[in-house]
């Protein structure tokens, strides 16, 4: 085979791989168990694909003299979205698996797994191809792959904490939907209906319209996710109403932080640490409170444990002079600026992030601050003061 075209049909998959794999804003997916779901896709559900498609599906049709079509649009179909999945029902069961973000990301896994080694087979059968072949098919039945698999994953994500009727139900609508974009796809491909050219574009387009779909379900997780945060930080767990504002504004806190940063440059990064393990915690005590199976409830228990250890060792290492100018930048009262920050940005979008945060710390005039004083001017002054007061 072309060295080059082993080299795209493998690395434009895992680069769409990537770009999912850090669309979870919050990591309570691990690497771990994304790199199982790859390799569960690309060994696991391959060969069981193969088995099936080649020692049931196939003789079937011969024996029946059915059209050689129904193996592209029913058997295929169900048999491969049936073992790329069987690893997630594993991976579900893990305490690191969260919600159907994860469950997204590691469906996506599974199947970009599978469509690498399919790649390589069919290179193998092709040699002539090469190049266009594993572009074509990189851009298209790769992210068609990623797409049905990762659609299973967030069926597996959202059922979890449902009954076993439920489950059930919801695991049936997950496969079914895989399935028919499964179908759909191969149809067009092998119908021989279309022009070449459409033949070339369309299959693409349902590429790259599945990777923005799984995007879209990441991105409507994560808005969820934020909302758990405010349900769950409380001070039974030792966050403060400000620690918990400031988990919720994860993404934009680097510029949030700015002033913390000049101040205490060799501590940022352990307030951000701090910050995402408050966040991360939040969300397990979430899914602690929705499931129903007792094991999955107590290895989260445990693992909460762990976590609230973690951050009080973080808050130790940051000392009790930098975590009060982090509440002063996530203030309870007026000062609060992720409060103001998320009602703009909910009207004008990610974009206009830096330009919201340039208007808060523009300077500005009112009864209880100097005519020169901006917002983190005011921050500078009450930490200043509570520095006063608190032990260095």
């Amino acid at each position: 085979m072309n060295l080059l075209a082993i080299l795209l049909a493998a690395g434009i998959p895992a680069i769409f791989l990537l770009l999912i794999y850090t669309q979870d804003l919050y990591a309570s997916r691990t690497f771990r168990l994304v790199l199982l779901c790859f390799a569960w896709g690309a060994l696991g559900g391959v060969g069981l694909a193969f088995l099936f498609n080649s020692y049931v599906a196939y003789p079937t049709i011969v024996k029946y003299g059915w059209n050689i079509l129904l193996l592209y649009v029913l058997f295929a179909p169900i048999a491969e979205e049936l073992t790329k999945s069987l690893g997630l029902l594993y991976v579900s069961r893990r305490p690191e698996f969260t919600y159907f973000v994860d469950g997204a990301i590691y469906g996506f896994a599974s199947g970009i797994g599978f469509s690498i080694v399919e790649n390589f087979i069919y290179l193998s059968q092709n040699p002539r191809m090469g190049v266009g072949l594993a572009v074509s098919r990189a851009f298209s039945t790769c992210l068609m792959h990623g797409t049905a698999a990762g659609l299973v994953g967030v069926a597996i994500g959202r059922v979890r904490f449902q009954q076993r009727g439920g489950k059930s139900l919801g695991l049936f609508g997950g496969w079914l939907a895989a399935m028919l974009l499964h179908a759909a796809f191969n149809g067009v491909v092998q119908s021989g209906v279309l022009s070449l050219t459409l033949e070339s574009i369309i299959p693409i387009a349902i590429g790259f319209a599945g990777v923005g779909l799984i995007a879209y379900v990441i991105a409507l997780g994560l808005r969820e996710q934020k909302q758990w945060l405010a349900e769950t930080l409380d001070r039974k767990v030792g966050v403060s109403g400000a620690e918990m504002r400031a988990a919720q504004a994860y993404s934009s806190l680097e510029e949030l932080l700015e002033p913390i940063a000049k101040q205490f440059p060799q501590k940022t990064e352990q307030v951000m640490n701090l910050v995402l393990r408050q966040a991360q915690l939040g969300i397990r005590r979430k899914v602690q409170e929705k499931l129903t199976d007792p094991k999955q409830k107590e290895q989260l228990a445990q693992e909460i444990a762990q976590m609230q250890a973690e951050m009080e060792r973080l808050r130790k290492d940051i000392g009790p002079y930098v975590m009060a100018y982090v509440r002063a930048v996530f203030p309870e009262g007026a000062l609060n600026v992720w409060a103001r920050l998320e009602a703009v940005a909910a009207q004008t979008g990610p974009a206009d992030t830096q330009k919201w945060v340039r208007m808060l710390t523009a300077p500005r005039r009112d009864a209880a601050a100097p005519p020169t004083r901006n917002i983190f001017g005011q921050v500078q002054a009450q930490t200043a003061k509570t520095g006063n007061e608190a032990p260095q």
